[in-house]
């Protein structure tokens, strides 16, 4: 008897051994609580797991959850969100959360926006700053493949895990700024605490909040705090963050997001011209995109036609618009076309005055014809009589310019007086007398009018073109005269 009792002595032992191992290991150890290990002091954690490698959220979030780390990053670490009592969340360095994907076969992904069920899970201390997490379809999270499952009953040793503290999460991150230049945007930044093994910055840009590439804009990391990006385009709305670079390619924690839009900022000139009002602007910076130009016209101020003058873009930086009214005020605006047919943000606003209509009469000395806004026309139509040159002045038949500005010419043939009435102005010359009378003012001509060979009766055009309020520009090379009529 005694034998057997003395025999049960190791097999006791034995069994003593067995269930402390199990306990340790296999035991839920929710009595010993999560606030051993002031949950509510950590505030930025990495995941330590029984194979020594970090628990990392892939591009820091978004997408799946590897166990494969050697060093901590941003993607390797983890805000530590309080729910309730020992249960908490787990936030990415992007603002997404660990999640249990799929309550049968436990895979945790770090794809949540927002807590929810499936993001809680019960922190249970194990002593030696060690845990154990269980997820919400009450299981374990345990290694599997380098990647994370919850779907053990129990703690095993492949269920445990080593929070380690990161006292200061902010030594990473950089303050980031961005001011538009002439030549691009122009990007300064604040180093950060943590310079040990720093080599650089990437800079990520995006056109949508929250979503910049994954790519870095430069193929290097940058080594200076400033940067000049110059690949944009106009009138879009960028998103930048940045994020230094450690030695072994480990990427420091994102920094704030800027936000900055580059203006067209094109300069539009207006000027009211003889045949329309001619419109100009200078091609802007990064102008690759743009395809053209369209012009807006309207009567009040801010208030230009949602159309378009032109049917097509404008290629070209300058246009004259003919479809006017005369002595009119226009305003017009001006808007880039890129090749996805947005339109860039309007240009300055500019104020014209339309000019009233001019028509013009061109004579040419030995020649019988006259061009009337382009028309050609007879002077002395059946007569053969041309303009000439005497003691230095031109004379010619009067009539046909006098009606072709829309004037009549009356001829007293006791006084052998020409009358010539234009609008309100009223010229009064004799043949063979330098006296005249305009508007009932006598003035005196350098050459007196006189009938021809051809009984033709010829007046200076000089005299009679400038008071009449009319301009003429004398061509000598050419021998040519032209008229401009003002309304």
């Amino acid at each position: 008897m005694k034998k057997f009792k003395d025999g049960l002595k190791p097999l006791a032992i034995y069994m003593l051994a067995i269930l402390v191992l199990i306990s340790a290991f296999s035991f839920p150890v929710g009595a010993y609580g999560s606030d051993d290990i002031q949950l509510a002091r950590l505030e930025y954690i990495a995941l330590l797991a029984s194979n020594d490698k970090y628990v990392c959220a892939e591009d820091g979030g978004g997408r799946e959850v590897v166990v494969n780390r050697d060093k901590i990053g941003s993607w390797e670490t983890f805000e530590i969100i309080l729910v309730e009592g020992s249960t908490v969340a787990f936030k990415t360095n992007n603002g997404r959360y660990l999640n249990l994907e799929d309550e049968d076969d436990g895979e945790i992904d770090a794809r949540a926006t927002k807590i929810g069920d499936g993001t809680k899970f019960t922190v249970y201390y194990l002593g030696d700053n060690k845990v154990a997490l269980k997820a919400s379809n009450g299981k374990y999270v345990a290694l599997d493949d380098d990647e994370l499952e919850a779907h053990h009953s129990r703690v095993k040793s492949n269920s445990t895990f080593q929070l380690v503290r990161l006292q200061d999460k902010d030594e990473d991150i950089c303050t980031l700024a961005a001011t538009q230049r002439d030549n691009g945007i122009l990007f300064n930044w604040t180093k950060p605490g943590k310079t040990k093994d720093l080599i650089g910055y990437n800079l990520y840009r995006g056109t949508a909040s929250g979503k910049q590439s994954k790519t870095p804009i430069t193929d290097f990391p940058i080594e200076g705090t400033s940067y000049l990006d110059k690949n944009i385009d106009l009138d879009k709305t960028y998103y930048y963050i940045l994020r230094p670079v450690y030695k072994d390619k480990v990427l420091g924690s994102a920094s704030n997001e800027v936000e900055i839009i580059v203006n067209s900022q094109i300069t539009l000139r207006a000027e009211a011209v003889e045949n329309g009002i001619a419109l100009d602007w200078h091609k802007p910076d990064y102008s690759s995109n743009i395809i053209g130009y369209y012009l807006y016209r309207g009567t009040k101020s801010g208030k230009q036609s949602a159309t378009p003058i032109t049917d097509f873009p404008i290629e070209k930086t300058s246009y004259t618009d003919k479809n006017i009214e005369d002595d009119t005020t226009y305003y017009y605006i001006l808007r880039a076309v890129y090749k996805d047919k947005t339109l860039g943000v309007p240009s300055n606003e500019v104020k014209v005055k339309s000019n009233k209509s001019y028509g013009t009469i061109v004579l040419e000395i030995g020649s019988r014809y006259m061009y009337v806004d382009g028309q050609r026309r007879e002077i002395d139509p059946g007569k053969r009589t041309e303009p000439i040159i005497k003691n230095g002045r031109t004379f010619l038949p009067i009539r046909a310019v006098i009606e072709a500005m829309g004037g009549s010419i009356e001829w007293e043939s006791r006084q052998q007086k020409v009358t010539i009435y234009y609008k309100k102005n009223e010229i009064e010359l004799w043949i063979g007398n330098k006296n005249a009378r305009v508007n009932g003012t006598r003035k005196i001509t350098d050459v007196a009018p006189y009938i021809s060979d051809s009984n033709r009766t010829m007046l200076p055009l000089r005299f009679i073109v400038e008071n009449l309020g009319c301009e003429a520009d004398w061509d000598g090379v050419h021998k040519r005269v032209t008229i401009t009529i003002r309304d």
